[in-house]
Order: structure tokens, then C-alpha cells, then sequence
């Protein structure tokens, strides 16, 4: 007759343990490689959905913060086209008061002044037609552009009270320039850069938010998976000592029987 000494609910209880402490190694393990504590919404369905949440609005956050960083690189492209302008301006002003000197000036001369700042002017009205940015146009006060800066006219460096003149006219265009410059830097600083200040800090915010939820935090479920592995080893040893003593006690019972 076969003798089973085995506690069985003894041994039941160290089965059902060994598979409850595998379930915790494997758990901690994979928190621990994905660096989630949550990965499936059992893990804390409370915590997946504010985290999905905070997700939505980083997402959102993100956009926001594209769009405004376009609009900086589109006032950066217009100051510069701006500078452009206000360069050419400077050049042409240079000339008028080198035409203005009837003193020195012979005809060759004064023509040679002529023709310069006629080449400056016919570039500066270029520049404000053709400047562009992602396909609007930015300097002619149309749809879309950021200024609206008239073209040049009115120069005539052929002699010098034309040149006198024409001084003035530049003068008032250097001002004309030079308050878009303003405006745009006013707009650039205040507006976009300071809301991007703003979303850059909201976002990094809700970041750090979501992480608390959502990240494994690796001393808590390192400490987690070690006690679990030990707990799994030490169950299975149980398992394997109540086993020998079983056996032990079956061999003592052969030997009475002989």
C-alpha cells in the first residue's frame, strides 16, 4: 500500500506562494525594463488615466510651443530683411552727402553719385517686394506680412540741392525703418518669446507631473524585486524540504517493513 505523508495544504500553500512571488518578480521586472510603473491599466487604472490626461495636454503643449517658435523664426527673417533695408539706407545716405559737396564734386563725379544711389534705390524697393517668408510676403503691409514699409522714391543725386534734398528724404525713411525695427523686436520679445517662456515652463511642469504618476521609481521596485526573488527562492527550498523529510519518513517505514 502506498504511504503519502505530504502535508498537502502545507505544500498547497508554498505552490500557491511560489507562483504569487514569481507573479512579483516578473512584475517588478518588467517595470524595471520598461522604467513604467504603470503599463496596463491594471496596474492603477486611477494613475493611467490622469496620466493619459497630463499626455493630452503635454501633446498639446508641444504643438503650441512649434507654432510660436515658427513666429520667432518668421520676425527673426523679417528683422533681417529689415537690417537689410536700414544698411542700404545707410549707404545711400553716405552718398547723398558726398553729392551735396558742390564744392569738389566735378559732373563726372556728381554722375557717378547718380548712378550709385540709383542701383540703392532700385534694391531697397526689391527687397520689399520680393521679401518673403514661407511663401506670404512679410514688407508690403499685404495679408500675412508684419510691416508694411513704403518704397523709396524721390532721389536724385544729379546735383547738389537735389542732394540736399534727398538727405531729407532719406532721413525721414532711416525713421520710417527704423520704427518697424522697433515694433518687430517689441512684438518678437514681448509676445512670442515670453510666451514661449511661458509653455516651455508649463510643459516641463506636466512632465515632471506625469513622470511621478506614470515612471517606476527603480529604489522602491528594485527593492521589490529582490524581496520577491528571495521570497521565490525561499518557497521553492521550503517546497524542497518538506519533499526530503516526506521521503525520509517512507524510507524509515521500508525499513520496518523488512
Amino acid at each position: 500500500m502506498a504511504i503519502t505523508l505530504y502535508p498537502r495544504s502545507s505544500i498547497m500553500g508554498t505552490l500557491i506562494n511560489i507562483k504569487r512571488n514569481h507573479r512579483a518578480v516578473y512584475a517588478a521586472m518588467e517595470k524595471l525594463s520598461s522604467g513604467l510603473r504603470i503599463n496596463r491599466a491594471s496596474d492603477d487604472p486611477a494613475g493611467l488615466v490622469i496620466s493619459e490626461q497630463l499626455r493630452t495636454q503635454i501633446a498639446s503643449l508641444s504643438q503650441e510651443i512649434e507654432n510660436v517658435t515658427a513666429g520667432i523664426y518668421k520676425y527673426n527673417s523679417v528683422s533681417s530683411e529689415v537690417l537689410t533695408l536700414r544698411e542700404q539706407l545707410t549707404d545711400l545716405r553716405a552718398n547723398a552727402v558726398g553729392a551735396a559737396n558742390e564744392a569738389v564734386n566735378s559732373d563726372t563725379a556728381q554722375q557717378a553719385y547718380q548712378i550709385a544711389a540709383e542701383n540703392i534705390v532700385a534694391t531697397f524697393n526689391e527687397t520689399i517686394a520680393n521679401a518673403e517668408y514661407n511663401g506670404s510676403k512679410t514688407l508690403d503691409g499685404s495679408a500675412g506680412s508684419l510691416a508694411n514699409i513704403s518704397e523709396l522714391t524721390g532721389i536724385d543725386l544729379s546735383t547738389a540741392e537735389g542732394a540736399a534734398a534727398a538727405i531729407e528724404t532719406i532721413d525721414a525713411k532711416i525713421r520710417e525703418v527704423d520704427s518697424v525695427l522697433v515694433e518687430l523686436g517689441a512684438e518678437q520679445k514681448n509676445d512670442l518669446e515670453s510666451r514661449l517662456a511661458s509653455l516651455e515652463i508649463s510643459k516641463q511642469n506636466l512632465i515632471s507631473a506625469e513622470s511621478q504618476i506614470r515612471d517606476t521609481s527603480y529604489g522602491d521596485f528594485i527593492s521589490a524585486y529582490v524581496g520577491s526573488m528571495i521570497r521565490e527562492k525561499a518557497s521553492i527550498a521550503l517546497l524542497a524540504h518538506s519533499r526530503v523529510q516526506s521521503e525520509s519518513i517512507l524510507s524509515l517505514f521500508r525499513g520496518i517493513g523488512r
